[in-house]
């Protein structure tokens, strides 16, 4: 009886480092048959994350992981604004959705899945290297339990002529960077869902997505689910938007991320 209780109790003290809620919450890769089984044909996955300078190798801590965990770590706003932290596993077009009930289930999360993504003024309208300000992703719906791959469609947006030479279109810009500060251009950050849909409906910005056969239509971007308490390793590092002068755009995205990475506690 006597070793009965005592190796309950080194099982009981042994449990924590195992199922630490926020280290079950790193992002790694997933396996080649979690994928298939929902809905996504891995070979198909454009840039798949493998072990280097933005991964590193480490045991699994779910069967559906693969032994590939992410360190590259990118700050994003919710629809609601509120703040998160994500990682970029891959991108994709139509071709990888597999051509059974799983892959029509995956594509219809993807399409109603947006990752709103911001380019500067005067580069490639539709690309991923230079924004102006972080990525807002709209995880309503159901996110956490209903997406589980992290399939997004890329939707670009950008201020208008009509935002950026007309009296009212600079009132709402000024208006709007008065609660929200300025990104890297100049014109206010838009950090909601319904500021989106009310510029849009204004006509003062615009929204655009790649051709279904572009690896860049989709995305594979899993967001950390509880960073607390170890949900950011000690090895994992922000790309976040930068000023001219080397300064974070937005400021709060790094201050949260070094007091979650070094006292599993969000900053104050």
């Amino acid at each position: 009886m006597k070793q009965l209780v005592a190796v309950a109790v080194m099982a009981l003290l042994g449990a924590p480092s195992l199922t630490k809620a926020g280290v079950q919450d790193r992002l790694y890769d997933f396996t080649d048959a979690y994928y298939q089984q929902n809905g996504i044909n891995p070979a198909a996955i454009d840039g798949r994350r493998q072990v280097g300078p933005l991964a590193a190798a480490d045991t699994p801590i779910f069967p559906y992981q693969r032994n590939v965990r992410a360190l590259l770590t990118l700050p994003n706003y919710d629809h609601s604004g509120n703040a998160w932290f994500f990682t970029v596993l891959g991108g994709f077009s139509t071709s990888a959705f597999t051509a059974d009930a799983a892959g029509q289930r995956a594509r219809q999360i993807a399409e109603n899945s947006i990752e709103y993504v911001f380019p500067r003024k005067g580069t490639d309208p539709v690309g991923l290297g230079a924004l102006r300000q972080s990525v807002m992703l709209d995880m309503r719906n159901g996110y956490f339990s209903n997406n589980k791959l992290a399939l997004w469609l890329h939707v670009w947006v950008s201020y208008t002529a009509k935002a950026l030479t007309t009296s009212d279109g600079l009132k709402m810009i000024n208006d709007l960077a008065r609660k929200n500060g300025r990104d890297l251009d100049g014109t206010a950050i838009i950090a909601t869902v319904s500021e989106i849909d009310n510029l849009f409906s204004k006509g003062y910005i615009t929204k655009t997505t790649r051709p279904l056969n572009d690896v860049l239509r989709y995305s594979i971007c899993p967001v950390i689910k509880d960073p607390r308490d170890g949900g950011i390793a000690p090895d994992q590092f922000l790309a976040y938007t930068r000023l001219p002068s080397g300064a974070p755009l937005e400021p709060e995205f790094l201050e949260n991320f070094l007091s979650l990475q070094s006292t599993g506690h969000e900053a104050n």
